[in-house]
């Protein structure tokens, strides 16, 4: 099977040793027992693009769960069908997801939109990188 993202490994990238996915929308790997996921730069996603992504991280974890820090600040805009596919069938193997957005603004959208969607799983938006892995710690 040809695959359209490229899988490496990597022996040191901040005291990371691992697989990391370089996909074509995200860039995704986990380490000390938590999943990064680190979109690039996007306009818009679409729901393909949202199910391409979520195959992605599956094999990444490997039938394993995890807490997952998702940095949303390179993307613009996403479909209605993108979002609820990332909060439905996009959840599986989630234990928590903590949501990094560039500001206040994304925060009260991305905020209401959690408040809608009500996940399964502890979920919080924030602006600060370190907040976020904090919280994400108690869901190892």
């Amino acid at each position: 099977m040809l695959l359209n993202y490229i899988i490496v490994y990597i022996s040191d990238i901040q005291n990371f040793s691992g697989m990391v996915v370089d996909g074509s929308y995200a860039k995704m790997w986990i380490s000390e027992g938590i999943l990064f996921f680190v979109y690039k730069e996007i306009y818009e996603i679409n729901r393909s693009m949202a199910k391409q992504i979520v195959s992605q991280r599956l094999q990444l974890q490997n039938e394993n769960s995890y807490p997952i820090f998702c940095d949303l600040r390179a993307v613009t805009n996403a479909h209605k069908e993108a979002r609820d596919y990332l909060a439905i069938e996009g959840s599986y193997m989630t234990t928590a997801l903590a949501l990094l957005v560039e500001d206040e603004h994304a925060m009260a959208i991305t905020q209401l939109y959690i408040k809608t969607s009500n996940p399964d799983y502890p979920t919080r938006v924030f602006t600060d990188k370190q907040k976020a892995l904090s919280f994400l710690q108690e869901y190892k």
